[in-house]
């Protein structure tokens, strides 16, 4: 019989292989982007154009991985499976629905700080496993993420290029 679900027959841990992978992968990519081609950008574009630019790419990235997301249909971020942590009725449910559901303002704000539009969009958006595009709902936190992080990023990433060109004219 062949298995038709995943890499092994053990469910558990062909999500864990789906969560590494995914994640592993996702990381790469973005520190590729962040690192690379935001500070490319920045150093030959300058801070405003290539400020812009930054903010056109990155939301053009994050919202064709969305609709791969979408389109994938599966978890490989584990964030639908955070999402579905509320839906349990102790502890960590009140605790996940009172980040996900009464918090939503200061969760997208602080999340802008530390990942990208995408996760947090996939994250807040409501129901767990459902893949279902974005409502306007969704559109409001993606673009409000989108202004928060970027600017955020190209603030810091500006600032490390600045340091650098600054060291290039002292010693080159």
């Amino acid at each position: 019989m062949q298995n038709t679900n995943g890499i092994t027959k053990i469910p558990i841990l062909n999500k864990v292989l789906l969560w590494t992978s995914g994640i592993g992968f996702y990381y790469v990519f973005t520190w590729i982007y962040d690192y690379v081609v935001v500070s490319f950008l920045l150093w030959k574009f300058e801070l405003i154009k290539g400020g812009i630019m930054v903010f056109v790419l990155s939301s053009i990235v994050d919202l064709l991985t969305l609709k791969f997301y979408d389109w994938f249909k599966k978890d490989w971020l584990a964030l639908e499976t955070l999402k579905d942590l509320q839906t349990h009725k102790g502890f960590v449910g009140k605790i996940f629905t009172f980040v996900h559901d009464k918090t939503a303002v200061v969760s997208v704000i602080l999340l802008s700080l530390v990942v990208n539009p995408f996760v947090i969009t996939t994250y807040m958006r409501k129901g767990a496993f459902e893949y279902n595009g974005m409502t306007k709902r969704d559109w409001v936190i993606f673009i409000s993420s989108s202004v928060i992080s970027n600017f955020y990023w190209i603030v810091v990433v500006g600032f490390g290029v600045e340091i650098v060109k600054y060291i290039k004219m002292l010693f080159f």
